[in-house]
């Protein structure tokens, strides 16, 4: 019974709220707002009473591309001719602080490229959903998410005041990632770096910063300068009881090679390795990812996505 009310509690909620100031978590959120972070109470409640709870973005975190789609339907949406020509466009004019980011960071420039390529289109398609919206919406009544919604929520409204934007004119993803390299507020904050050395960092305008935040964040996140991304794989026997399409990271190269799982390009016995099995263009694929596989995956947990960031990364440099 205390269930079912809840439910129906969460469900008034969605359907009757037009602006936060209606929702049961919105109290707590202004509170911290202004007794930790020093914000006018006034001007927090003026966001609150002007902010639009919106359905979509629970909706779309539900089901995303990456999880939904096989990869024969993934990946024409990043890989197209058109999004390989504007990568190479986007390569050649910031080419000198791409060159320094991979001497900085160790990340390889079409690397950082295809990721923004994927993110934003290189700067050109940053997101349609206020951001103030989406992180309000989903942290407000995103489930087991919403602590993590609002953390996110009140260190947008902080950067937003850091770098003197507008809150309610900021547009992202319907997850409120924003800026060329779709940071989260919190990733902004540990990842995000002056790569141009103007003195300010901008992931919204300055491509520059952009690009040298993207290369910080893989780097911090474990990247091997030079080592393998992914290699094709030959299987012996396709039936073989191994797991695929998983970030676990408790299985060797030599431990997967005894179930018939061999790499195109030779690497050492007890190298980390994640089996890969998709359904492409042509049929069934079989690669064998590695240790750098898994750093892009910490932009985005999916399989599907680490793909389509090293292969628009292959078809630029091509």
């Amino acid at each position: 019974m205390r269930f079912a009310w809840s439910v129906f509690l969460f469900v008034s909620c969605s359907l009757s709220a037009h602006d936060f100031s209606e929702f049961p978590r919105t109290p707590a959120v202004v509170d911290i707002l202004v007794n930790e972070h020093g914000f006018a109470r006034s001007q927090v409640d003026d966001w609150m009473a002007r902010g639009a709870y919106q359905e979509a973005p629970s909706r779309n975190l539900s089901a995303p591309a990456e999880t939904t789609k096989s990869y024969a339907q993934y990946k024409p949406m990043f890989l197209s001719k058109n999004t390989i020509r504007k990568g190479r466009v986007f390569r050649a004019k910031h080419q000198q602080l791409l060159v320094k980011a991979e001497a900085d960071y160790g990340i390889p420039v079409s690397i950082i490229v295809a990721i923004i390529g994927i993110e934003s289109r290189y700067g050109q398609s940053t997101g349609r959903h206020g951001t103030f919206d989406s992180l309000g919406s989903l942290a407000v009544t995103e489930g087991r998410r919403a602590d993590y919604f609002q953390r996110e929520w009140i260190q947008f409204l902080v950067i937003a005041r850091q770098q003197g934007l507008d809150p309610l004119k900021i547009k992202g993803s319907y997850a409120g990632a924003t800026g060329y390299p779709q940071f989260m507020p919190t990733s902004y904050d540990a990842y995000a770096v002056d790569h141009d050395g103007d003195g300010d960092i901008d992931i919204w305008n300055d491509p520059y910063d952009a690009i040298g935040s993207v290369a910080n964040y893989l780097k911090e996140n474990g990247w091997r300068r030079g080592a393998i991304i992914v290699s094709k794989a030959s299987v012996k026997d396709p039936s073989a009881a191994v797991k695929v399409n998983s970030f676990d990271r408790n299985r060797t190269l030599m431990e997967v090679e005894k179930l018939g799982w061999y790499s195109a390009i030779r690497q050492p016995d007890d190298a980390q390795v994640f089996p890969i099995r998709l359904d492409g263009e042509a049929g069934t694929e079989y690669w064998l990812g590695y240790r750098n596989f898994w750093v892009i995956s910490r932009y985005n947990h999916a399989i599907a996505y680490s793909m389509a960031v090293f292969q628009l990364a292959e078809a630029i440099e091509q």
